[in-house]
C-alpha cells in the first residue's frame, strides 16, 4: 500500500509540474485565399493536441467572389461554435506603401517581403488601422477576437498600447500582453514558427522547439501556418503537437 501511494504522490507531483508548463498553438494567416485547406489543417491540429486551438484570422475579403466569402464566414462560424479562439492578425496582412513609415518600418518591409503591415506607422495611421481590422472583422466574423497579432509580429512604438484599449490581449515576437488594474502585463513566452526558415535548417528548428518545451516557465508559442505543411509535412506537425501536449498544458490566450 505504501509502494502505490509513493507512485501516486509521485505521478501527482510530475502533473503539478507539468500543469506549470503551458502552451499555445496558434495556426496564422487563415483567410479567404486558404480557407479550405486551412480549415482541414486546423482541425488536424487541434485533434492531436486534443482540444480547439487559436487561429490568427486576416479579416481582409479584398476581391474575393461573394460565394468563397460567404463559405469564409461559414468555417469561421463553425470554428466559433466549436470553442475555436480567434485572434485578429492585421487586416490585408500586406503594407500599404504609399504610406510614409520611418525608417525602423521599411527595414521590416524589406525583411519580410512588404508584409509587416504596422512597422514603422505613425500614432495617426496606426490607430487607423487598428480601427479597420476590427471593422473587417465585424463585418465579416462570428464573435469577439480576444486579442491581435501583428503581421509577422512586427509593430510600432504606438501598437501595443492602442491594441490594448480595443482587444484583451496583444503579442509580439518575445512575449504576450494584457491590461491587468490599469497596468501592461507581460508573460514572456518564446515563438516557434517555421514558415520563413530555410529548408536546410527546419529539422534544427523543429528540433530546437521540441528541447524548449522540455524546459520549465515560460508560456510557449507553437505557431504553424499553411505553408508548414508542405515544408516541414502533416506527419511530422501532427507528431510535434502530440509530443508537445505531453510535455505541457495547452491553453489559450484567454486562459492566462
Amino acid at each position: 500500500m505504501e509502494h502505490n501511494k509513493d507512485i501516486a504522490d509521485i505521478q501527482a507531483a510530475e502533473a503539478s509540474f507539468q500543469k506549470k508548463k503551458k502552451f499555445i498553438i496558434c495556426y496564422h494567416s487563415f483567410s479567404v485565399l486558404n480557407y479550405k485547406r486551412a480549415s482541414v489543417q486546423i482541425r488536424k491540429i487541434a485533434e492531436a493536441a486534443g482540444s480547439p486551438i487559436s487561429i490568427a484570422v486576416i479579416p481582409s475579403f479584398g476581391a474575393a467572389p461573394e460565394s468563397e466569402a460567404e463559405q469564409f464566414r461559414e468555417e469561421l462560424e463553425k470554428f466559433v461554435q466549436d470553442g475555436y479562439e480567434i485572434m485578429l492578425h492585421g487586416a490585408r496582412h500586406r503594407a500599404d506603401l504609399t504610406i510614409k513609415r520611418n525608417i525602423f518600418g521599411k527595414i521590416a518591409l524589406w525583411i519580410s517581403n512588404n508584409e509587416a503591415e504596422f512597422a514603422g506607422l505613425n500614432e495617426r495611421f496606426t490607430q487607423a488601422l487598428l480601427k479597420r481590422s476590427l471593422a473587417l472583422w465585424k463585418a465579416h466574423g462570428t464573435g469577439e477576437p480576444s486579442g491581435f497579432i501583428p503581421p509577422i509580429w512586427f509593430g510600432n512604438k504606438h501598437l501595443k498600447k492602442q491594441a490594448l484599449e480595443i482587444f484583451d490581449y496583444y503579442e509580439d515576437y518575445h512575449g504576450i500582453y494584457q491590461k491587468v488594474n490599469g497596468k501592461i502585463k507581460k508573460t514572456n513566452s518564446g515563438t516557434h514558427s517555421f514558415s520563413i526558415i530555410p529548408a536546410a535548417l527546419l529539422g534544427i528548428a523543429q528540433t530546437y522547439a521540441c528541447l524548449r518545451m522540455l524546459l520549465p516557465g515560460g508560456v510557449h508559442r507553437l505557431v504553424f501556418h499553411d505553408k508548414d505543411f508542405r515544408t516541414i509535412g502533416e506527419k511530422r506537425i501532427l507528431n510535434m503537437v502530440r509530443y508537445t501536449s505531453t510535455m505541457r498544458e495547452k491553453i489559450m490566450y484567454r486562459d492566462l
